[in-house]
């Protein structure tokens, strides 16, 4: 996957990197020592606390809101953001952050947006899911049941009421369209291309790259 991103990303060993929602720094241990300088911005601050503890040579990791980004007009020499758009609700969003990426990186610099859902996907890939967990079925048999639950004492139930709910995961997905038309938009090239052969996603989500017009 590293190689991969350092590809599409039009990296050198000299460029000075970009990375939208770095999260807890998974990408950047394995980008950071093949750039010059590599920043990583995210909303959540206990991710970033997670990614400063990493102590990376040639790192720095900033809060931010990838819609205002906190750095002047070509400055970067390529910005990515990977298995992020998964969490937008809508293209606008998305859309926002690209100019915001375009508007950072220096002309001729890219902006690699990568796994994107692909919403022509959507029922196939859901279909798989529901093909895979049958097979397995089938092969090893149903999970085992669980031990039979206890009755709640009252105390329980009033912990259980007050107990907060998780957020479930949420998966968005996005029409190929829009990103060239964006493109097209903003009067940049842009490119789709298919993720690494190796990602289990492979067929299901493709990436956008972004090439800002040199002047």
């Amino acid at each position: 996957m590293i190689s991969d991103i350092f590809q599409q990303a039009g990296l050198s060993p000299a460029a000075l990197l970009l990375e939208v929602g770095c999260a807890s720094g998974f990408l950047a241990i394995g980008l950071s020592p093949k750039v010059s300088r590599y920043v990583g911005v995210d909303l959540s601050r206990d991710a970033l606390r997670a990614a400063t503890r990493l102590r990376l040579a040639n790192a720095d990791f900033k809060h931010a809101d990838g819609e205002n980004l906190p750095f002047g007009d070509s400055v970067f020499d390529s910005a990515f953001s990977y298995d992020v758009f998964t969490n937008f609700p809508d293209f606008a969003l998305g859309a926002g952050i690209i100019r915001e990426m375009l508007r950072v990186v220096r002309p001729g610099g890219r902006v690699f947006i990568g796994s994107i859902p692909d919403a022509a996907k959507r029922e196939e890939y859901e279909k798989r899911i529901v093909a895979v967990a049958a097979e397995l079925d089938a092969r090893y048999g149903p999970p085992p049941p669980g031990p039979e639950p206890k009755p709640a004492s009252p105390l329980d139930r009033i912990r259980n009421f007050l107990r907060p709910v998780n957020p479930a995961i949420v998966c968005y997905y996005f029409n190929r369209n829009d990103f060239l038309q964006l493109g097209e938009k903003l009067g940049v090239s842009v490119e789709l291309t298919d993720i690494h052969p190796l990602n289990p996603y492979l067929g299901y989500r493709f990436n956008a790259i972004y090439t800002k017009n040199a002047k």
